[in-house]
């Protein structure tokens, strides 16, 4: 694993030093995102002077919706594969089961 560096970003106003082994454009990037969703909420009409904590609570709490959202329709992917996968493992099973009683006929 690579060692962690300190990148800096800024969201919102405020300068973070973050300490990562992650990709640099990586970690600019959730920064981005996170900056792009505190916007969208103070855009809803709330100062953002007064109300900067209210902001970005409400913004992680978008995000983390979009994470549940994210990982329920990766596991219901996920079952769909694998009962697709069993059902074509059963018919393939069935078929040797036809041709290995074909021949000891």
């Amino acid at each position: 694993m690579a060692e962690p560096k300190t990148i800096s970003v800024n969201i919102y106003g405020q300068d973070y030093m973050l300490k990562s082994a992650g990709d640099e454009e990586y970690i600019h990037k959730i920064a981005k995102i996170v900056q792009e969703r505190m916007k969208e909420v103070e855009s809803t009409g709330l100062d953002a002077n007064s109300q900067q904590l209210k902001i970005a609570v409400l913004a992680a709490m978008n995000i983390a919706d979009e994470l549940l959202q994210s990982e329920d329709k990766k596991n219901r992917l996920i079952t769909r594969i694998e009962t697709k996968g069993n059902s074509f493992i059963e018919y393939i099973d069935d078929r040797i089961k036809e041709i290995e009683s074909t021949k000891e006929k």
